[in-house]
């Protein structure tokens, strides 16, 4: 399929938003929903044990254990379980049926990069925002070959050319999305095994997402921060997330959070050098530099080449209106000389021989600009 070459750059970052329950729990495998009929006989709220399991629920309200005392006969137990292969059967089907008519409406970018989302089929329109490689949109319309599209929190067109659908997407789909275990019990445990009886590995909580890694006789494998363990499937709402289309205020939102981390990184890994000499036409961090070696250095360690001259930059990256606007990693500009700024008034920087590399305050010198690199 015909790629669309962008000559802009952007982030590699992909903005996950989920798509919604009823589709998602319709998409890709109907193992979520058939597990479903399966929790419609199990416990109430009441019965939810913190060992992930719950009594099995009869007609009539009656559990596993008062029949097996007696109290019902065989062939409620039979009609119970009868009720409940029915239900799977059905939602299995229901799911089947709206997983076919959700495929045929959902458009994936097909790009090296990205694509635009437009205002109308037309390419010369305004653009909204950008859907990355392999973002997810529902297609609402068709003309002139683009797609209508609602994604993310745009509605606009794609092109078609750029798109993949139908039975493609549907292949593709897996392997582009994941599957997260929403938490729907106040308080849930994680075992080490797919059995009640297991090893408890920690506990988790309502409203909590976890990545979904396996599935195993109505236990799900979920990734959490002390490992990976199993939680019963009834618990939690399993819902699948993809990329979707980025607007451009929420792009600028996006870049100037990863530019301030950056920043705060640089100035992070850039203290560790402080007490190290300073060396007229050095760039060494650890052996001696001068100044503007020194923010040479630091930003070739994050993958950005500036040259080897504080005049020279005065001019990279783009300007910053005032101190008031600075942020973390920003170079500060002098005389003849060059900061990274730290925040809070302070700067950190090869300053001269006599005091190497140091940390101070930004009226060091006399501020002459503010260049932002990242």
């Amino acid at each position: 399929m015909k790629k669309l070459i962008n000559h802009c750059k952007h982030s590699n970052k992909k903005r996950m938003i989920k798509l919604s329950r009823i589709g998602m729990a319709a998409l890709f495998f109907m193992s979520s929903l058939a597990s479903a009929a399966t929790a419609s006989f199990a416990a109430t709220a009441s019965d939810v044990l913190p060992n992930g399991g719950a009594g099995l629920i009869l007609s009539g309200s009656t559990d596993l254990k008062s029949a097996v005392s007696g109290k019902v006969t065989s062939d409620k137990i039979e009609d119970a379980i009868d009720s409940q292969e029915e239900m799977k059967k059905r939602l299995a089907q229901n799911a089947q049926e709206a997983y076919e008519e959700l495929i045929k409406n959902i458009a994936v970018a097909d790009t090296d990069d990205f694509i635009y989302v437009r205002e109308s089929a037309d390419k010369s329109s305004e653009v909204l925002g950008k859907m990355y490689n392999n973002g997810v949109g529902e297609i609402l319309g068709e003309e002139n070959g683009w797609y209508l599209v609602e994604s993310g929190s745009l509605t606009g067109y794609v092109n078609a050319e750029n798109c993949i659908v139908g039975e493609e997407a549907e292949e593709l789909a897996p392997e582009i999305g994941y599957e997260l275990a929403v938490i729907n019990s106040p308080s849930l445990y994680v075992r080490t095994e797919a059995d009640k009886k297991s090893d408890v590995l920690c506990v988790v909580k309502n409203g909590e997402e976890y990545l979904v890694k396996g599935k195993e006789n109505g236990w799900l494998l979920v990734e959490t921060i002390s490992g990976d363990g199993w939680i019963a499937e009834e618990y939690a709402d399993v819902e699948w997330q993809f990329s979707q289309a980025e607007s451009n205020e929420e792009e600028a939102i996006r870049l100037a959070e990863e530019s301030l981390e950056k920043g705060k990184a640089l100035v992070e890994y850039a203290l560790q050098f402080v007490g190290g000499p300073y060396v007229r036409g050095g760039s060494s961090l650890t052996n001696g530099c001068d100044c503007s070696g020194f923010t040479m250095a630091l930003y070739d360690h994050f993958g950005i080449s500036l040259s080897h001259a504080s005049d020279a930059q005065r001019y990279a990256g783009v300007a910053v209106d005032g101190i008031e606007n600075a942020q973390p990693g920003d170079i500060i500009i002098y005389s003849g000389h060059v900061a990274i700024y730290m925040g809070n008034g302070q700067i950190v920087h090869a300053a001269n021989s006599r005091l190497g590399i140091i940390v101070s305050g930004i009226d060091f010198m006399t501020m002459l600009g503010i260049r932002r690199i990242f």
